[in-house]
């Protein structure tokens, strides 16, 4: 018998030895290798589970946003044209061409709730006859301090009318554009603070608003820009059922920021003080006037700053649903200046006939007693002037003064106006969202002007002494409408039709 030598027989017990260190260092390894990708797997979850937390928390904010900013417009668009060949309504810019620039307007109007009782809110307008900038009209943070008293800062409608809080809105009533006789004030939105306050009386719920702010604008028929400062007023609302009452005051000192070279304000200031400079260089010429009865007027320069202005307005609404009246009358009054301040009011009566409205308003305009007297003192002086210098000699600076009176007369008698208004109107409710309007206004009764012809025997401004006589010729007043004397022709026609939306 053969035996295997010792170190043979030694060699599978060393191989399965051999074989289980090799397992056991393979399956460390593997324990290993398997804890971190456990690891990394936690760790991806983690992940995860904080991105699946941001996804939940931003559309929760997403959500929390949507809920809190509500964002709505409206738009008007259409075209309107004055059968007149020289007159134009300027504060339109509406000629005796076809415009669509007169009509159009888009808006958007955007409320954020910051909290429970704050809102922010802001309103853009894109305009036609601004050639379509974009103005802020709104922009203010409104606190209700109470469920009665809220507190508004920023910029915000001035209460001037009763359509004054959505005056751009052309939905929101039944004219293609408010009465001019009326709706004629050439700002509309003023950076203040304003109150409000709300109660009941019986049946009726009254609100208040009162304010304090600042504002600009442009007068067209002036032709320059304006700030009003310290304005402060306020409107008080009344409603019941299908009524609606209000009375409003507003006042401001008014500063001319700039007027338009050679416009018909600059013409007007530079008029004046040449009439200031010539009563005083001419001054010996007037002694024989004196002596006879004719004093020498006195004129005060137009002031540029701080001259006060005065709103007062009152309106009255009733609508059932199908019948459907309005009234409202104003009275602006503008101390120691010379512009068209006086009266302006209107009646609607419109009526339903399911999506129709036929409706019919009568406007009137007319510059006060006030206004008159203070535009005839600079009249009587420019008069005054003009027969002074009349064929005194062949000084140029005589003829300049003579003619330059003359132009100021023609100029200071445009601010003495007066106009009647009527206007046929159709509304067609397309949808709930949606109207088409059409109007006839017919403007006329706009009295006479007076304007400087030239030297004649027509009329003597200082009787028994016809050297000195003036010719007078009356022409057709303008009204609201701007143009040369008598460019209405006694009668002008605007024709308008528009499509008014909100969304």
């Amino acid at each position: 018998m053969v035996f295997p030598s010792r170190k043979y027989a030694l060699l599978p017990l060393a191989i399965c030895l051999a074989s289980t260190s090799s397992y056991a260092a393979t399956n460390a390894d593997l324990e290993r290798r398997l804890e971190e990708q456990e690891k990394k797997i936690k760790k991806l979850e983690r992940k995860l589970t904080g991105t699946r937390g941001a996804v939940k928390q931003n559309r929760n904010r997403i959500s929390d946003i949507s809920d809190r900013f509500k964002v709505n417009g409206f738009f008007s668009g259409g075209i309107a044209v004055n059968d007149g060949d020289d007159a134009e309504l300027a504060i339109y810019d509406i000629g005796d061409n076809f415009s669509a620039q007169a009509v159009s307007r888009l808006g958007i109007q955007m409320t954020f709730k910051v909290t429970d009782d704050m809102n922010l809110t802001g309103q853009l307008v894109s305009r036609g006859v601004n050639d379509y900038k974009l103005e802020a009209e709104w922009a203010y943070l409104s606190w209700d301090v109470s469920n009665d008293f809220t507190l508004r800062i920023g910029r915000q409608r001035t209460p001037y009318y009763l359509l004054s809080e959505y005056l751009e809105v052309g939905y929101a009533y039944p004219w293609v554009r408010p009465p001019i006789e009326l709706y004629n004030i050439p700002i509309s939105s003023n950076d203040g603070v304003s109150l409000l306050y709300d109660f009941a009386v019986g049946d009726w719920n009254i609100s208040t608003q009162g304010y304090f702010g600042s504002s600009k604008g442009f007068a067209d028929q002036l032709e320059g820009e304006f700030k009003l400062n310290q304005g402060w007023g306020v409107a008080v609302f009344a409603e019941n059922g299908p009524w609606t009452l209000r009375v409003g005051y507003n006042t401001s000192n008014l500063d001319v920021e700039s007027r338009i070279d050679g416009g018909i304000g600059d013409q007007l200031l530079e008029g004046v003080e040449g009439m200031q400079a010539g009563l005083a260089q001419f001054a010996p010429l007037a002694v024989p006037l004196a002596e006879a009865g004719y004093p020498v007027p006195t004129i005060n320069t137009l002031p540029l700053e701080n001259v006060e202005t005065q709103y007062i307005s009152a309106a009255a609404s009733y609508d059932d649903g199908s019948l459907l009246v309005i009234a409202e009358i104003a009275n602006l009054r503008v101390v120691d200046f010379v512009q068209p301040a006086g009266d302006g009011g209107y009646l609607t009566v419109g009526y339903r006939f399911g999506k129709w409205m036929p409706h019919f308003t009568y406007g009137k305009f007319y510059t006060d007693a006030k206004n008159d007297a203070q535009v005839q003192e600079y009249l009587d002086a420019a008069a005054y002037v003009y027969a002074l210098t009349n064929g005194v000699s062949g000084d140029p600076n005589e003829a300049a003064l003579h003619f330059g009176a003359q132009a100021l007369y023609n100029n200071l008698s445009m601010l003495v106006q007066q106009q009647t208004s009527y206007t046929l109107g159709l509304t067609y409710d397309i949808n709930n969202r949606v109207k088409a309007k059409f109007e006839v206004a017919l403007y006329e009764e706009f009295g006479k002007v007076s304007q400087i012809a030239g030297e004649g025997s027509a009329e003597t401004v200082f009787p028994g002494l016809t050297a000195n006589s003036i010719d007078y010729t009356q022409l057709d007043g303008n009204g609201r409408f701007t143009g040369a004397p008598g460019a209405t022709n006694g009668s002008t026609a605007i024709y308008s039709f528009s499509i008014d939306a909100v969304f």
